[in-house]
């Protein structure tokens, strides 16, 4: 009988160690993977910003898909704006816990909704590209809807502050200028019909996010 209560209370110290050390190495890991994907999505933004000929050139050079890039791309930074006014509104607007809920509410429907909207961008791109002497492709139209919009979404980390608006506004207008560049590159676009083009592709920009703030908006 000694013997029995002498083993039974080490076996779950032994189960409970190990899955401390499993949940453990398993946090880091996740560590890790999201600072190399935190590290890869400001390396493109820099490299958009810095040299936007030789990025959308890499851009079309990767082999990816259209889930790899909405979800493992689009998702994780169509949540800074959301999260960040969230944040912003609950440190200097002085919301309560109850309001707070309905705003929680409101930015995960703004998050999911945008990364829809990104993907009708590319729609839009694609479906848009014979009308100006483009090349279609699907995959390169959600390239270039997604990468373009990267300087807009990591800018809006200042709607935690909310008197920097502004900034994610200009951001928009970088936004354009990586459309107007891309779309050569990507979709095969001349040089002549680029311009009408991009413009085409702003005006659709607009309405979808402008789709995106109604429909968090009637949530909250």
């Amino acid at each position: 009988m000694s013997a029995d209560n002498d083993t039974k209370p080490q076996a779950p110290r032994s189960q409970n160690s190990w899955a401390a050390r499993f949940s453990i190495d398993e946090a880091r890991a996740r560590i890790r993977e999201a600072v190399a994907k935190s590290e890869s999505i400001l390396s493109r933004a820099w490299g958009l910003v810095s040299s936007p000929k030789a990025e959308w050139e890499q851009i079309r050079a990767e082999d990816t898909t259209i889930p790899n890039i909405l979800i493992g791309y689009v998702a994780p930074l169509a949540a800074i704006p959301p999260v960040a006014e969230l944040i912003g509104s609950y440190l200097w607007g002085g919301a309560g816990l109850v309001e707070f809920g309905g705003r929680l509410v409101g930015a995960i429907v703004a998050w999911v909704v945008g990364v829809a909207m990104v993907y009708l961008l590319g729609m839009v791109i694609n479906a848009t590209a014979e009308n100006f002497d483009s090349m279609r492709d699907e995959l390169a139209a959600q390239k270039i809807a997604a990468y373009s919009l990267t300087p807009f979404f990591i800018s809006t980390l200042l709607l935690l502050w909310p008197p920097l608006l502004f900034v994610p506004v200009l951001a928009l207008g970088l936004m354009v200028f990586l459309i107007y560049r891309g779309l050569p590159i990507l979709m095969h676009t001349r040089e002549d019909r680029a311009l009408s083009y991009t413009a085409t592709i702003t005006v659709a920009a607009i309405v979808t996010f402008a789709i995106q703030m109604s429909v968090a908006g009637c949530m909250t």
